[in-house]
């Protein structure tokens, strides 16, 4: 059972990624001490985090209408349909292309919108969200069949509401044209249905979806000029590629690497864990699920191991989490010979962990830094059920199973292999 729910923040740049808080990580958080005899050597160990700092969670285009075999616009009575995944940090922006205008836009604010209603995923009729919008990177025509789609460029345009540029053309109301609807298929899963409805004035193009995190504008910015990443050609030829692919590059699985546990054993021991056999409820849980090491700390140290963990980001002066090019340094006594395990939590997930294995490995000589990275595996500790990478939903499930490689678990979902998040080397000191 879980004992402490600890939620990580990331900000970098331009990503706001919500799955715990700096300072819960390290709420009660004591300063570890080796325990132990007088060792014989000193090692440096530097755990980095080396996965891509995306800007957001997931991206796509959904180019066929819904019946048809080939990519092309929406008429009147025809729909589109795209599913993706997302968490309570998440939010959803679209844009598709009103078809018979010089540059409008049909999409939700700028900011999009929240997917969960506190713990509840928001379901149902969200046509109301949705605003037409003027790109602002072409002069206005007459909307309709007949526009000529031939306006002069503007190159100070806004990006803004249509109904507030007031070019006195008839556009109809969103509720006229469109009618958007929000599914929840479960396990972190969403369907939106896009309908052009039969009395629409308009084809719709395809349909630009993003997935990110709160206060961001992924796709343009009310009242600031067009971004220059593809909305523009969105907005007036309906051509989805340019925005899309921009999308799919700025996309993806991000996870803050929670403190490092670590600990010295004589190779026969198995102090972690068992693989195969279930956690030993000595702290491995709570580690796992949340992040804090200090409980799987203190049970080692009653035990007689000489261990500790670091919680310090190098160059900061706070105890956390580590993002994307961050890391921890710290320095550990052994003798050649003996075993070294660690364990350490990915963050986005319920209960993955990264881990040496239940053996740990050996000490060596060497004064040149070794990269041990192909000895650390992501492990499940079987004691939550897995939710879909990074989505992280409100509610966990508690599952009775047994520590497993995660490639072993077979959970469906595609978790990233370790060393696309993780480096680990180490050091014996002169």
């Amino acid at each position: 059972m879980k004992v402490v729910r600890l939620l990580m923040g990331l900000t970098l740049a331009a990503i706001l990624f919500a799955q715990c808080t700096k300072d819960d990580l390290t709420d009660d958080m004591q300063e570890p001490v080796l325990k132990g005899a007088e060792l014989s050597g000193m090692y440096t160990v530097t755990v980095e985090n080396v996965s891509i700092p995306y800007d957001y969670f997931e991206s796509g285009v959904q180019p066929v209408p819904e019946g048809k075999t080939s990519p092309g616009p929406a008429l009147p009575g025809e729909s589109y349909q795209f599913s993706f995944h997302a968490g309570p940090q998440h939010r959803l922006s679209f844009g598709t292309m009103y078809g018979w205008s010089n540059d409008g836009f049909f999409a939700f604010g700028d900011m999009g919108i929240s997917l969960y209603n506190g713990d509840n995923p928001v379901t149902g009729d969200i046509t109301s969200m949705v605003q037409l919008w003027d790109a602002g990177t072409e002069v206005n025509q007459e909307p309709g069949a007949d526009n000529p789609h031939n306006g002069a460029n503007v190159t100070d345009g806004m990006v803004m509401q249509m109904l507030a540029v007031g070019d006195g053309f008839n556009y109809g109301s969103v509720e006229t044209n469109l009618k958007v609807t929000l599914n929840y298929d479960g396990n972190n899963r969403f369907t939106v249905t896009v309908d052009n409805l039969e009395g629409s004035k308009t084809p719709i193009s395809p349909v630009v979806w993003v997935v990110h995190y709160a206060n961001q504008t992924p796709l343009f910015t009310e009242g600031e000029m067009d971004y220059g990443n593809g909305l523009e050609e969105v907005a007036e030829s309906g051509n989805p590629e340019l925005l899309a692919s921009y999308l799919d590059m700025h996309s993806g699985y991000v996870s803050p690497i929670a403190p490092v546990l670590w600990v010295l054993h004589n190779k026969k021991d198995k102090p972690l864990f068992t693989k195969g056999m279930a956690d030993y409820n000595s702290g491995l849980e709570i580690l796992a699920e949340t992040g804090n090491p200090e409980p799987l700390y203190q049970s080692l140290m009653a035990a007689g191991y000489e261990t500790g963990f670091e919680a310090m980001p190098a160059g900061s002066a706070e105890n956390g989490p580590i993002f994307p090019g961050q890391k921890y340094v710290f320095t550990i006594k052994g003798e050649v010979g003996q075993s070294l395990s660690i364990a350490t939590m990915l963050g986005a997930s319920n209960d993955v962990f990264f881990s040496t294995g239940d053996k740990g490995i050996k000490l060596s000589n060497g004064k040149a830094g070794k990269d041990i990275t192909h000895f650390i595996e992501l492990y499940d500790a079987g004691t939550e059920v897995n939710e879909y990478p990074g989505a992280k939903g409100p509610v966990d499930a508690e599952e009775d199973g047994t520590v497993q490689t995660l490639k072993d678990v077979n959970d469906g979902f595609s978790w990233p292999e370790a060393p696309q998040v993780i480096r680990v080397t180490i050091k014996q000191n002169v």
